[in-house]
């Protein structure tokens, strides 16, 4: 079961009870929230000017940006060694209510 979130802040990010659909769901908040402000209206333009909207914050407080990718895309390939994809789907069609696929 996908946790909401407001259940995120009682909940440890390197316990096993967080899955990716878990981080994936907070991610699609922050998204949704990304595109009615901005209107985006393609999924990979929306991540890609989300996560350069981040990199600009953190440059301002110095921190380095393409350590900061490269730290994540660590993450991101050893958290995906655990998926269960299960719940992703899920996700995946809300996502698509937000942002539908580009032909």
């Amino acid at each position: 079961m996908i946790m909401k979130n407001q259940d995120f802040a009682n909940a440890s990010w390197l316990s096993a009870d967080v899955t990716n659909a878990d981080r994936a769901n907070l991610a699609l908040s922050a998204i949704e929230d990304f595109v009615a402000s901005t209107g985006v209206d393609c999924p990979h333009d929306a991540i890609a000017d989300l996560i350069t909207d981040l990199l600009h914050l953190a440059r301002g407080r110095n921190l380095d940006p393409e350590k900061l990718c490269a730290d994540a895309l660590g993450m991101f390939r050893t958290e995906t060694n655990c998926d269960a994809e299960g719940e992703m789907a899920l996700l995946q069609s809300r996502f698509r209510q937000i942002l539908p696929d580009v032909e």
